[in-house]
């Protein structure tokens, strides 16, 4: 009994997770991934209020929930709405950089409570009561939550069954065209649930609080969003009921396996299966309900070539070879420029990991810019090149040992891969994502990848015994996978990953393989994020399961969008400025917040300006200023118009806003 009251207990969060999550789907069809850090920003809100202001806890708590559901509104009129007309992947895009967001702006310091009264008192509850059910004490945070999510689960059934509203959002969800031909405004309606799920997404933060033994803003992040989304799945992300049932049976499921395996994170590995099986299960239903004919596909802009009129000129081929030298001459001599302060060696080693966030930018370029296949587990499987590293160092030369690893990394992304055969999109993302959770939680501190989970250490080879010959070494592993990407991009396999990529069914008549394919993809990617594993290991040194962590995952997902998906200088332009540039302008040290949140920062603010206003990424102005120089060396030659402006003035950017 006491299992199942701590079961259930954890169960009701989870429930009232995939509730709020289910709603988004059902009248969106995509997936929100900032559901989790809404909530957490929400309760950081709350906390700041009581702790700080000396606000009464229920005015407070109304106060954060009525944010909680007006910064559901903002993000439904100011992304959602812009970008309605996109394919569902950009969308979940928006809304992992709509977490980054939320998180950026929770850890600023002035919005926090003071963390000394919240260490010592611990997080607000409502009331100070012990009640002892079946040997378990439960305090004022546990029985909120036992009386209130019930309660709001209830009076959230009677709103969408008794209510007009409720009945209009039902309809709008069921059948969007039926509806607007009776008069119900769809877009009013979503309005309406994305206020509603902000309210759901505020209360589960503020009940979720007390039952931390220290208030952690990122507690709310993919570990706990991945046991929600699989209860959201049993539910097939659209049935309410089931999927609050499912959230409560995950939480006792969970306690019970904890109560039997207390180590080993034996919970994430139970909780990957369930959502696995939910997606397997789930598979058909879930294709059909996603109403999108370019769920399955990828977007972005892939890497414009150059006029053939400008590229064929002698002038012109200098100028693209002489740039290509001149980036490469200064990325050798960057550790070395003592203007930018970068030949310390904590500097050294942070750029040695730009290089190797690089690398899994060419790797995610490969799998979801040309295959279409997204991925949010991908530095899971740097962690598996890492800690394969780690296992093989001393045993083999160092270039076999990167081929090894990357091989090591085939198999564990083709397993990974698996599932693509079945489902694709919105879903193969669930499903990597939990890959994520599971081999943080479990995989990495098995005996078959770890000797003592609590520290991996590494030993240098004498030709990368310094940080400096590890960057030069990261250097020289990127270069050799750019120019290995660009020459499968110009051959037969490169050609046909894009053909299944932009319609499967054309390539299948035409006798291509599109399963074979897909596992082709992740196969790539996997080699590439493996190499990148080694990379970081030797860069780090000493490391551990929590160096790869799932949100990591996701970061790498928005360094490419930001850089420009589908573009191999966008990849690595994209790791530049995401994590470079708080190199060169931060203090240098890796645990500095300034260089958290400028990252944070430039990450989720900068792939919103992407998504909204240049769908091509920061390659994208390259290319302008590129053709435009180009233009300009060819015009006096051949006589050509004047080249367009490198960037649109302010007034056109601001008017296609308005549009938008």
């Amino acid at each position: 009994m006491s299992v199942l009251v701590v079961g259930t207990i954890t169960g009701l969060t989870y429930a009232l997770l995939a509730v709020g999550l289910s709603l988004i789907y059902k009248s969106a069809r995509f997936v929100n991934f900032a559901h989790g850090n809404h909530g957490a920003f929400a309760a950081v809100i709350f906390a700041k209020l009581i702790v700080d202001l000396g606000v009464p806890y229920w005015v407070a708590f109304v106060a954060a929930v009525a944010m909680g559901g007006g910064l559901g509104a903002v993000i439904e009129l100011g992304i959602v709405r812009r970008l309605f007309g996109a394919p569902r992947l950009v969308l979940v895009v928006a809304t992992i950089a709509i977490s980054q967001l939320f998180l950026f702006a929770s850890l600023q310091r002035g919005l926090n409570a003071d963390q000394e009264d919240l260490v010592l008192n611990g997080f607000p509850v409502p009331f100070d009561v012990s009640w002892n059910v079946s040997g378990v004490v439960l305090h004022g945070g546990e029985v909120s939550i036992l009386i209130l999510v019930p309660l709001l689960a209830l009076a959230l059934a009677a709103f969408f069954r008794f209510s007009s509203y409720g009945q209009a959002i039902r309809a709008a969800a069921e059948n969007p065209d039926a509806a607007r031909l009776a008069g119900i405004s769809v877009k009013r309606m979503s309005t309406i649930v994305w206020v509603i799920a902000g309210v759901l997404a505020a209360v589960t933060g503020l009940l979720v609080g007390p039952l931390r033994p220290i208030f952690q803003v990122g507690s709310a992040g993919p570990s706990i969003l991945v046991r929600a989304l699989g209860a959201s799945l049993i539910g097939g992300m659209t049935n309410l009921p089931i999927a609050f049932g499912a959230g409560i049976a995950i939480g006792i499921l969970e306690a019970v396996v904890f109560d039997n395996f207390t180590s080993g994170g034996i919970q994430d590995l139970v909780v990957f299966i369930v959502v696995m099986g939910a997606l397997i299960v789930r598979a058909r239903g879930l294709a059909r309900s996603t109403r999108d004919p370019a769920a399955g596909f990828t977007f972005g802009v892939a890497s414009r070539a150059m006029p053939v009129a400008l590229a064929s000129l002698r002038a012109v081929r200098r100028m693209r070879s002489g740039g290509v030298a001149l980036v490469l001459a200064l990325a050798v001599a960057l550790p070395w420029l003592p203007i930018l302060d970068l030949n310390t060696s904590e500097k050294t080693f942070l750029l040695s990991l730009v290089w190797g966030y690089a690398l899994v930018g060419l790797s995610l370029t490969v799998l979801t810019g040309w295959a279409g296949q997204v991925s949010l587990g991908q530095f899971a499987i740097v962690g598996v090149g890492a800690f394969a590293a780690a296992r093989f160092a001393g045993d083999m030369p160092l270039v076999l040992l990167v081929v090894a690893c990357g091989f090591v990394g085939v198999f564990v992304a083709i397993i990974v891969g698996l599932p693509a055969l079945r489902i694709q999109g919105l879903f193969l993302a669930v499903s990597t994502l939990a890959f994520a959770v599971v081999a943080t939680g479990w995989a990495f501190q098995q005996d078959f990848f770890v000797v003592d989970p609590a520290a991996v250490s590494i030993q240098r080879p004498g030709i990368i015994a310094s940080e400096r010959a590890v960057y030069y070494f990261g250097l020289v592993l990127l270069v050799l996978g750019a120019i290995a990407v660009r020459n499968l991009r110009r051959s037969g396999p490169g050609r046909v990953l894009i053909a299944v990529r932009d319609n499967d069914q054309a390539a299948r008549s035409n006798g291509l393989s599109a399963m074979s394919t897909r596992l082709l993809s992740f196969a790539l990617a996997g080699f590439m994020a493996a190499v990148a594993g080694v990379v970081f290991a030797y860069s780090r040194g000493n490391f551990n399961a929590t160096s790869f962590q799932p949100s990591t995952s996701l970061d790498m997902l928005l360094m490419v969008i930001l850089g420009g998906l589908g573009s191999i200088p966008g990849a690595i332009l994209g790791a530049v400025f995401m994590f470079g540039f708080p190199v060169i302008f931060g203090t240098g040290n890796i645990a500095d917040p300034v260089n958290q949140l400028l990252r944070l920062g430039t990450s989720a603010i900068g792939v919103l300006i992407v998504l909204l206003f240049l769908p091509g990424g920061l390659i994208s102005l390259v290319h302008k200023a590129r053709d435009a120089i180009a233009a300009r060396i060819a015009r006096a030659d051949e006589g050509l118009p004047a080249p367009p402006p490198i960037i649109p003035p302010l007034r056109e950017l601001v008017r296609t806003a308005i549009r938008r």
